[in-house]
């Protein structure tokens, strides 16, 4: 993706748009969203702190931080984001996010309310993009209903899980029934899948500019879907620490990451402060004053390490952006 390379060094602005028309565009905005709201919904909120708001503690102030509680409401918001000709980053848990520490000059998209609830069925559940994956998986779990390996240790919202899926993150063929989405100028789209034991091809799930509703996640009790978390057993969901977030990296080869950095002897490695945990494989955890770059620094100091030791190449899970919200590749 376009965008600036570097955390450290981001100067990216709008072409041909000086500091004066960025806050004058931002002001009608703002403006309108409010003229938007029902209910209160969607709440406005300005110079949000996201270190308050990433799980690694980590990044600048973003200009506009929008939360929706309901679909009605983040279709309104998305529509009048279109009409303004903005762009947008969606923030769940932020537990994958690592925002500049220039902060992020894009409008923010928060999905609460209805959209953070998920409800049980027979064999699965209905979440919203906005629920948290791992409470889903607990509640499923002591409900006597199975949740996939993958599925449990992916830290995160299940929007979020969804759209790392489509980047070949995590595996949820054959977890994931139908996909409901929003995009400005059209109704909520329902995607669905088929399930098969094949992989399924990126090309099957298209999330590009699209905000995920909600899901349907099947957690049936059939072995033959490899699903393991059974009633009482979470042991695959680690306990949420502050400051820190698992998994960082993915492998490659059929190796896993964790395989990798311990041959690779990068467990401990310190960055400023950002560390890979030399007690838990595959986390990050940062100090209180920690920098994104330094957690940018960190990723491409393992990643090199693992390659030049073991011959294999990791991909991180976290997201790295710029000030206009454009991917960073480490």
């Amino acid at each position: 993706m376009s965008g600036c390379r570097d955390i450290k060094q981001s100067t990216c602005q709008h072409p041909q748009e000086t500091p004066n028309g960025t806050r004058d565009r931002f002001v009608s905005l703002k403006k309108d969203l409010r003229n938007l709201q029902q209910g209160g919904e969607p709440e406005i909120h300005e110079r949000v702190d996201l270190r308050a708001w990433t799980a690694l503690g980590v990044g600048g102030t973003a200009d506009l931080l929008i939360r929706c509680r309901s679909a009605d409401g983040l279709q309104r918001a998305l529509d009048l984001l279109a009409t303004h000709g903005q762009h947008w980053l969606v923030l769940g848990s932020g537990s994958r996010l690592v925002p500049s520490d220039r902060g992020l000059r894009v409008p923010v998209l928060n999905l609460s309310g209805s959209l953070g609830l998920w409800e049980l069925e027979l064999e699965g559940a209905v979440a919203g993009g906005g629920a948290m994956m791992a409470q889903v998986c607990r509640a499923a779990a002591r409900t006597g209903l199975l949740g996939s390996q993958p599925l449990a240790a992916a830290s995160g919202t299940v929007g979020g899980v969804i759209q790392a899926s489509g980047r070949g993150d995590f595996p949820l063929d054959g977890v994931l029934d139908w996909v409901e989405v929003a995009r400005p100028g059209s109704p909520i789209e329902r995607l669905r899948l088929t399930r098969s034991a094949e992989p399924a091809p990126r090309a099957r799930l298209d999330l590009r500019r699209r905000v995920v509703v909600r899901a349907r996640l099947h957690l049936a009790t059939d072995g033959r879907r490899g699903l393991h978390l059974r009633r009482g057993d979470e042991r695959g969901l680690p306990p949420r620490r502050p400051r820190t977030t698992t998994p960082v990296f993915i492998g490659s080869q059929g190796v896993r990451a964790e395989t990798v950095l311990a041959d690779a002897a990068c467990l401990g490695l310190t960055v400023g402060g950002a560390s890979l945990a030399s007690d838990v494989a595959n986390r990050v955890s940062t100090a209180k004053n920690a920098r994104a770059a330094e957690v940018l620094d960190l990723v491409r100091l393992v990643r090199d390490r693992a390659t030049a030791r073991t011959g294999l190449e990791l991909r991180t899970a976290l997201c790295f952006v710029d000030e206009d919200g454009e991917s960073i590749d480490p």
